[in-house]
């Protein structure tokens, strides 16, 4: 073999060699990270630019969580794990991360409680990419609704003690009909835009007076109750945590207009004669949908509301949908059609 043809193919196999081996090693590479407490249980969301695979283990004596994800490199995003662990978490302690092997990554979950983790892949959608989750449940959950259900019924015997409460006007919305003024969503964000920017933060708007002297906003007592049965009503804050549904232009996340829209609901509903009010959701997180049906159940909810607030092409949309059960079926074609399309 003449010396230019060897050195030919020396030169295209380091060409070779160069080309392919950043493409053998390069794994996928972390986005994001997001932990999400919540009373029933907590999400940890590792979003990637590709598919991930984990395998994972419940240790007990003192309880944590192993899991070994392939084909991860650590980098900052998981160094970064720790710090997203709140302190009120009710399932996770510490999170402690290293590289196990070579394309291995293992993350130490150390946990207050012992837990039943459901682990999963979600597909790219819409603006989320690969998914990667786990769902701590507790492994011992206990009857929580019902110890909630206790608690709810605790507080209104405390305020139906108390003696005297802030007189209140009618809500914005009310006050707008009777005056035959327009009230619409844009309405409303506007009022409450201060709130929406800061959900986490933001302090509840303060009640006013008939003569509109503002006055700080006093707990949710309800009137005096008539000698027959109270109507529970369930209210469901569509969307929450790692589903934040519709966004609108200016960033507002559907999850956080939708729950707000549900507290304020929630303060009429307690100021009604026999009226029990529970929250299928009562800050950001996610609850899936099986989950909000089996609360209301449960609680032998008489009324169940749930509250969306649906993205449409042009500012200029007003009003509202309203969509009631119908144990007759549709009422018309374009009633049945929607109801295939959303109950698919």
């Amino acid at each position: 073999m003449t010396t230019p043809r060897r050195r030919f193919l020396v030169q295209s196999s380091s060409m070779v060699l160069l080309l392919t081996t950043p493409m053998l090693a390069r794994g996928a590479t972390l986005m994001s990270i997001r932990v999400w407490p919540a009373p029933e249980y907590t999400r940890l969301t590792l979003e990637s630019d590709g598919p991930l695979s984990a395998a994972h283990q419940v240790l007990n004596d003192p309880p944590r969580l192993l899991v070994d994800i392939q084909g991860l490199q650590l980098d900052n995003p998981l160094r970064e794990l720790a710090g997203k662990v709140k302190s009120d978490d009710p399932f996770i302690k510490d999170v402690r991360v290293g590289q196990y092997k070579p394309d291995v990554v293992r993350l130490v979950i150390d946990l207050k409680q012992a837990v039943k983790p459901q682990v999963f892949s979600l597909l790219p959608v819409a603006a989320y990419q690969n998914r990667l989750v786990f769902d701590l449940y507790p492994a011992h959950s206990g009857d929580r609704l019902m110890a909630f259900m206790q608690q709810q019924e605790a507080l209104d015997r405390d305020r139906q003690v108390g003696t005297g409460t802030a007189q209140t006007a009618p809500p914005q919305s009310l006050a707008q009909a009777q005056t035959g003024q327009q009230d619409s969503l844009g309405d409303w964000i506007r009022q409450h835009r201060s709130e929406l920017d800061n959900p986490q933060t933001a302090p509840q708007p303060p009640h006013v007076l008939a003569d509109n002297t503002p006055t700080q906003r006093p707990d949710p007592v309800r009137r005096d109750r008539r000698n027959f049965r109270s109507v529970l009503l369930a209210i469901d804050p569509g969307h929450g945590g790692e589903d934040p549904g519709a966004t609108g232009p200016s960033g507002v996340h559907e999850k956080d207009m939708v729950l707000l829209i549900a507290r304020h609901l929630r303060d009429l509903a307690m100021n009604t004669p026999n009226m029990r009010v529970m929250m299928t959701r009562d800050s950001d997180y996610f609850v899936p949908l099986w989950t909000r049906v089996e609360k209301a159940q449960s609680a032998n909810a008489d009324l169940f509301t749930s509250i969306h607030a649906d993205g449409w092409f042009t500012p200029e949309a007003r009003g509202a949908s309203v969509y009631c059960l119908s144990d007759g079926g549709a009422s018309s074609v374009e009633a049945r059609l929607m109801a295939q399309r959303e109950n698919a």
